[in-house]
């Protein structure tokens, strides 16, 4: 706009910008001409606001952190950021350490002790043998060998459901207002959601009954193994738990019995996260039991039947790719971690 004749003012009002800083501009380029056009126009280097709390701080800030976490005892079962913040300024050098400042050098060590996780070690002895053939199972192997076409995977459980009737009617969600619930309820007893999911297929079958024992999880056996192309098949393999409805010591004698085409495959202990119905069951939890609110029982079995034929219309093998070797790479390191020695945590680290 100067090399065309524009004014100052001409410029600013153009722009939306105040006359000092088109002023200063032009001077800038005239100034640094000799430089060349383009580099005449890019903004000066600039040092910036000067480092407060230099590297050699922000390491005793995590050192001091990791003392705190590991070797100080206080009376807390976890630690906030304010309450790490009170303990590390005690530290010297670290007195003028500001919150905002300590908050920023935990997010950049990626330090989060107030967040924590549970876990736990296999304590089946055969967990990874009896883990690897469900997996391999979930991959279409069985015994080393591909399933054949007249091969079918089921994952069965039972799901326990509490009847709860809300004290007051709830209020729909109009413009303006999410759905309301009445916080109080009146317990109307339980029943039991028994359900086989077919891992190659995607299909689901389920039946609710009043409890769980043998009697009523033969029901689900039953009500399978009557049709096809599970009647026919040449193997139906049975995955569960260690339930007393399906006791590895009994059941896979019994299932046997009752279908000789029929494979019980017992889960190892701990290991319903292994147990494909289980991510059926948080589905139904989520979008047809929360929030619970029924007149009686049979509105709730009429609702998970319902459910269930309404996830039909749409359902589809679960994506699953934790393979067998993941399996092992996984135990494999968690035995690595658990061989680990406590470590010391020195300022200087």
């Amino acid at each position: 706009m100067a090399s065309a004749g524009e004014t100052i003012a001409g410029t600013a009002a153009s722009l939306n910008c105040c006359e000092q800083t088109v002023l200063n501009q032009r001077k800038r380029f005239l100034e640094r001409r000799s430089e060349g056009s383009v580099a005449a126009l890019m903004d000066l280097p600039r040092s910036g606001r000067p480092v407060i709390h230099g590297a050699q701080k922000r390491v005793q800030v995590v050192a001091t952190v990791c003392q705190i976490l590991h070797q100080r005892k206080q009376p807390l079962s976890r630690f906030s950021t304010t309450d790490l913040h009170k303990l590390v300024i005690k530290e010297d050098g670290l007195v003028d350490l500001s919150y905002g400042s300590f908050a920023r050098i935990l997010a950049q060590n990626a330090l989060k002790p107030w967040q924590y996780s549970y876990w736990l070690f296999p304590k089946d002895p055969d967990f990874v043998v009896k883990a690897c053939v469900v997996l391999d199972l979930y991959a279409g192997f069985w015994q080393g060998q591909r399933l054949g076409p007249d091969d079918y995977v089921l994952s069965a459980d039972e799901k326990t459901i509490q009847v709860l009737k809300r004290c007051h009617p709830g209020l729909p969600a109009i413009p303006g207002y999410e759905q309301r619930v009445e916080f109080e309820y009146e317990r109307l007893g339980t029943v039991a959601y028994h359900a086989a999911w077919d891992v190659l297929r995607g299909r689901v079958f389920g039946r609710v009954a009043s409890n769980t024992c043998i009697a009523t999880f033969n029901e689900l056996i039953h009500k399978l193994m009557t049709q096809e192309p599970y009647n026919s098949s040449s193997r139906t393999f049975w995955i569960v738990d260690g339930g007393c409805a399906h006791h590895p010591s009994t059941f896979p004698a019994r299932l046997q019995e009752m279908y000789p085409n029929a494979v019980a495959v017992s889960l190892p202990t701990h290991s319903s996260w292994l147990n494909q119905i289980e991510i059926y069951f948080s589905i139904v939890q989520r979008k047809a039991l929360t929030p619970m609110d029924v007149a009686d029982v049979e509105t709730l079995t009429k609702r998970l039947t319902d459910f269930q034929d309404y996830y039909q219309e749409t359902a589809k093998p679960f994506d699953w790719k934790f393979t067998a070797d993941d399996l092992k790479k996984r135990l494999d390191a968690l035995k690595d971690f658990a061989n680990c020695a406590p470590k010391t945590y020195e300022t200087d680290h």
